[in-house]
């Protein structure tokens, strides 16, 4: 029996040692899962707001071209109606008279200008056919 009274503080001092090292151990595993979903957590969220950034970017840009097409398009109608004014103006007799010569380089040049205006016009891709929506089913109720 006395041995026990001697042995006690050594127990202690094993008991207290143990405790202070499992109280610096690293996170345990479950923690450690949490902290590393929170994180993904965040992640998903940081580039999800990356990917709607991207959507409105593109978006504008889409605007931006459809705006531009147009554009370009009205610039060849209004080319090929200049065509058919300098075809009516030599017609009247535009480049007949004194120095018929020049009024029919001017035609001819500005008639250059305008059909190049024209040529290569971009035009918007054709819009993909829609995809037809698959049917939904109702969820499977399991029979137990």
């Amino acid at each position: 029996m006395k041995r026990l009274p001697a042995a006690l503080p050594s127990l202690a001092l094993i008991a207290f040692a143990s405790l202070a090292l499992w109280a610096s151990a690293p996170t345990r595993p479950a923690e450690a899962s949490q902290a590393g979903a929170q994180g993904l957590e965040a992640r998903v969220a940081a580039l999800e707001g990356e990917l709607a950034l991207e959507k409105r970017r593109q978006d504008e840009t889409r605007a931006l071209l459809d705006q531009t097409l147009v554009y370009l398009e009205k610039q060849g109608k209004a080319a090929q109606a200049l065509l058919a004014v300098l075809d009516e103006s030599e017609q009247q007799g535009f480049a007949v008279g004194e120095n018929w010569r020049s009024r029919q380089t001017l035609l001819g040049g500005m008639r250059t200008y305008w059909t190049e205006q024209q040529a290569g016009v971009p035009k918007p891709p054709a819009p993909a056919p829609a995809k037809p929506a698959l049917p939904t089913r109702p969820p499977r109720v399991r029979e137990e």
